[in-house]
């Protein structure tokens, strides 16, 4: 536990400055996270990272995480989706070169893991570009979701939530957690006016955002149980691997971003 928050710490006091900060350094810094987290599913995959297929797969996942406006080949006329899809055709390629050491499932995989980064790290970047509030409001329903779920199941939990995937999630715990989400959230709001969500869309909001980050837990046990891994990676002492702790982050900030484009 010690080890914990002292990993937690250590991560708050770079990661907050850099979120006040934002612009390029946020954006290296998320740049820096993707690549990392794109390692540490890969090896989870025991995918070679010295390989032509890796590194084509880390190409299209900073294509759709970073800004238009890093990759100096393209202008705005060329899509950065359809730049992606050009790498996918080229690992498609590189596998009629060696059908005897990759596979349809390893492209597909590899394709998987940059749009699930990527897309998840990318609408993290586009959702502090709209300001720094609503980051914090997400981040607060995220964080909020995930600590009353675990501190809720672990206290009176009794009803397995998906025991085949992860036992130790409960019912209550994710009640919990939303319960939190929303009262934090709340809060915040009362502290924050400027944001003009109000009470009835906070809920929709909360909801929606606390469920998606539960889902995003399950997806990343779902796979570390499929390739037999306790962990993502060892990056954060404690914690695991980057994947392990933005697991919800990844598939929350797309939707954050859906739902307030909606409400804007």
């Amino acid at each position: 536990m010690q080890q914990r928050v002292i990993t937690a710490l250590v991560a708050l006091a770079i990661f907050i400055p850099i979120l006040l900060l934002g612009g390029w350094a946020l954006e290296l810094l998320m740049a820096l996270i993707g690549v990392v987290s794109m390692f540490e599913l890969l090896k989870m995959r025991k995918q070679p990272l010295v390989s032509f297929l890796s590194l084509a797969g880390l190409f299209c996942m900073l294509v759709i995480l970073l800004p238009s406006n890093y990759l100096f080949f393209m202008n705005q006329e060329i899509d950065k989706f359809l730049v992606f899809y050009a790498g996918v055709v080229l690992m498609l390629i590189h596998m009629v070169r060696r059908p005897h050491q990759i596979n349809v499932e390893d492209v597909a995989a590899v394709s998987f893991f940059a749009i699930y980064l990527g897309m998840g790290y990318h609408y993290l970047l586009m959702i502090r570009d709209m300001g720094l509030s609503y980051l914090f409001l997400g981040l607060i329903i995220i964080f909020a979701n995930d600590s009353f779920a675990y501190l809720v199941g672990r206290a009176v939990g009794k009803h397995k939530l998906a025991p085949e995937v992860s036992p130790n999630k409960t019912i209550e715990g994710s009640i919990g957690g939303i319960v939190g989400a929303y009262t934090l959230s709340t809060i915040f709001l009362l502290l924050t006016p400027s944001l003009n969500i109000s009470a009835g869309q906070n809920i929709i909001l909360v909801l929606i955002l606390a469920l998606a980050g539960q889902m995003g837990d399950l997806i990343e046990s779902t796979m570390k149980r499929y390739y037999q891994v306790k962990d993502s990676g060892h990056i954060l002492p404690g914690h695991g691997g980057l994947v392990d702790r933005f697991d919800n982050l990844l598939i929350v900030m797309p939707l954050f971003y859906f739902v307030l484009s909606y409400l804007n």
